[in-house]
């Protein structure tokens, strides 16, 4: 995703469109939306790929019912009708774009998505979900069109929608209730190849990877589970021990990008699992920091916070894209420091992608010492700046020269920092 758009979202009432890099810092004060963006880009991929019911409360992002989630009009006026999400996405060509969006409304208490749009090379098209059916309307090149279709759930994801409106002069076809067209008629040929150009250039990577601020704490000893991922780490015990008892290779290359963090932050200098009473039994996770292995209980709480983070972002395929908020808690500074350099390193060899929500000037200047030093290019990194104004935040756009100094900073980015410092020295 290169972009984020956000209209009508708690203090986001107007529209902000974010510019997302590979790797994206979020800062600001407290209560200023950035836990909302980082939900609000999980939405964005999920309306991308297809998902006309987008859950608005799925852990670690626990948004609540419309009212919560839609901005306030202001003076007693209750929330707006609609708010908006949208994204842009690269298609394989380099030149082209995908911009994607989805408008919302209440229904019974819950956000409902109303309309679904897309816009690319010419190409704008609109599916609306109403009560007689989804209404489809299209314009490319000036050429307009719209059909209804009745009572029509629409199954396949909207990007797909070139495959429903070929297969419409067959009756009975299983994607659709009574698949018949009220009102206009189906698109051209040229409509027809662009929007399946955009359908199967729609992103292979995996879902956007979301965690919490707060990682489940150690136990002294594992039963194996399955290991579904959370977004408090409760699982990355149980894909170590698997990854140890039946993928020794690909244990051995995890375990060697494990304790290179560990040694570079100070946290750890190996990670071993040792079961016990053999494969498929008990096991428990040993950390050596220096001398003798000690259980995972028994070492520093840093540790465990860190662990669940560096195993997923190492683990994870090419090109995933991480929410995270505030990674930094409960880490000294150097070990803060280090997990800028681990987002930097996995963003310039594996185009993962980073949206990290920080209050941590070690995380951030060690990203910014990366551009520095030549492993990130200046337009690999964007730090965004929070600031609230009269109710609603507004969100800055920071960008950095090839010596990772910040360039164009607004008055109130470091305002804080300063007041501090001249307070200190009786100014």
């Amino acid at each position: 995703m290169d972009s984020l758009i956000i209209e009508g979202v708690r203090c986001f009432a107007e529209r902000q469109t974010i510019r997302l890099r590979p790797i994206t810092l979020l800062t600001g004060e407290n209560s200023t939306g950035k836990t909302t963006v980082l939900a609000m880009a999980r939405i964005a991929w999920d309306l991308w790929q297809g998902n006309t019911a987008p859950d608005f409360n799925e852990e670690p992002f626990i948004l609540g019912a419309y009212d919560d989630i839609a901005a306030s009009q202001g003076r007693g006026n209750g929330r707006v009708p609609l708010f908006t999400i949208g994204g842009e996405f690269p298609l394989p060509s380099a030149s082209e774009r995908v911009l994607v969006t989805g408008r919302f409304a209440k229904k019974d208490a819950q956000p409902a998505l109303g309309e679904w749009g897309l816009e690319t090379g010419g190409l704008n098209l609109t599916l609306s979900f109403e009560k007689e059916g989804t209404r489809l309307e299209w314009n490319r090149a000036g050429k307009r069109g719209s059909l209804t279709l009745a009572r029509t759930p629409l199954t396949a994801p909207p990007g797909l929608a070139w495959m429903v409106l070929t297969s419409l002069r067959f009756v009975g076809k299983r994607d659709l209730v009574s698949p018949t067209v009220v009102r206009g008629a189906v698109p051209g040929s040229h409509v027809i190849e662009q929007m399946e150009k955009v359908a199967w250039g729609s992103p292979s990577d995996d879902r956007p990877y979301a965690f919490g601020p707060i990682r489940t704490r150690p136990q002294r000893t594992y039963d194996p589970l399955r290991a579904e991922p959370e977004p408090e780490g409760r699982h990355v015990p149980m894909v170590l021990a698997a990854m140890s008892g039946s993928a020794p290779k690909r244990w051995a290359r995890l375990r060697e990008g494990l304790n290179a963090f560990g040694r570079a932050s100070g946290l750890w200098r190996d990670i071993e699992v040792r079961h016990l009473g053999g494969a498929g039994g008990p096991f428990q996770i040993r950390v050596r920091i220096s001398g003798p292995y000690f259980n995972l209980a028994d070492v520093g709480y840093g540790v465990s916070q860190a662990l669940p983070i560096v195993v997923d972002a190492l683990r994870g395929g090419p090109g995933t894209t991480y929410l995270l908020e505030e990674p930094e808690i409960d880490l000294h500074p150097s070990a803060q420091a280090q997990l800028g350099s681990l987002f930097a390193s996995l963003a310039r060899e594996q185009g993962k992608r980073f949206l990290v929500e920080t209050h941590s000037d070690h995380l951030v200047d060690r990203v910014r010492m990366e551009v520095r030093d030549g492993k990130l290019k200046p337009e690999d990194v964007s730090l965004l700046y929070f600031e609230r104004r009269r109710g609603n935040v507004r969100i800055h756009q920071i960008d950095l020269d090839m010596m990772g100094n910040i360039v164009n900073p607004p008055r109130g980015y470091r305002q804080f920092f300063l007041d501090e410092m001249r307070a200190f020295l009786g100014g």
